[in-house]
């Protein structure tokens, strides 16, 4: 009787040192784990600006809520829009974007990104300044100035952060006003902005050629 006894006692503490030695253990187990890893909303992470510091006071930074698309641009040439082609969805595959300058001159600068399937349908006074698909990094300057005929174009090949670029000079007669016309174009092609690929057409003036080359430098998508 007094042995049996005993050994109950004896399972007894033995049962309860397993079950506190556990809950001692898994305590300090759980302890010791880190914290959990927050996940970040990707609507709340940090979006990549261009960076205008270096540029000085006389340069402004262009962000809009409706583009991924950001870069510096001088002050003088006065506040921007964004905005989608006014053409009608049925004069047209695709779509095309602009960015304007309220006190441009001439229209100069303008940036635009279009679609890669972008086309006008129908007749139009105003052809396609370049037929992306023609655009092969492969051929020599020489023959890329050929994609504007009749226009005493001369081209240059520039890598600018990475993405090919064409840089025209163009000097030509416009057919209708019989004005002669000397524009500074860029042209990027396949740059993904809002997760869409376009693309990327910058024109301006011979005399903005400085200018548009550190605002082509300073382009975050």
């Amino acid at each position: 009787m007094e042995q049996s006894k005993w050994s109950t006692i004896i399972v007894t503490a033995v049962i309860t040192a397993v079950v506190v030695g556990g809950g001692v253990y898994l305590w300090q187990n759980k302890q010791a784990q880190p914290a959990p890893i927050q996940q970040v909303n990707q609507g709340q992470e940090a979006r990549s600006l261009a960076d205008c510091n270096n540029l000085g006071s006389s340069w402004t930074l262009f962000k809009n809520s409706g583009t991924s698309l950001s870069f510096c641009y001088k002050t003088m040439w006065g506040s921007t829009e964004l905005k989608e082609s006014g053409i009608s969805p049925e004069a047209k595959v695709g779509t095309v974007y602009y960015i304007s300058f309220s006190k441009s001159v001439n229209n100069y600068p303008l940036i635009s990104y279009s679609t890669l399937d972008f086309q006008k349908l129908g007749d139009s006074d105003v052809s396609p300044v370049i037929d992306w698909s023609a655009l092969n990094f492969n051929k020599n300057e020489t023959e890329l100035a050929r994609l504007f005929p009749n226009e005493n174009a001369t081209a240059q090949k520039l890598t600018v952060n990475g993405k090919q670029v064409l840089k025209v000079n163009r000097d030509f007669i416009e057919p209708l006003s019989q004005e002669r016309i000397t524009p500074l174009d860029y042209f990027m092609p396949n740059v993904v902005i809002n997760g869409t690929t376009y693309n990327l057409h910058i024109i301006g003036s011979p005399e903005q050629e400085a200018d548009l080359d550190k605002l082509l430098d300073s382009m975050v998508y």
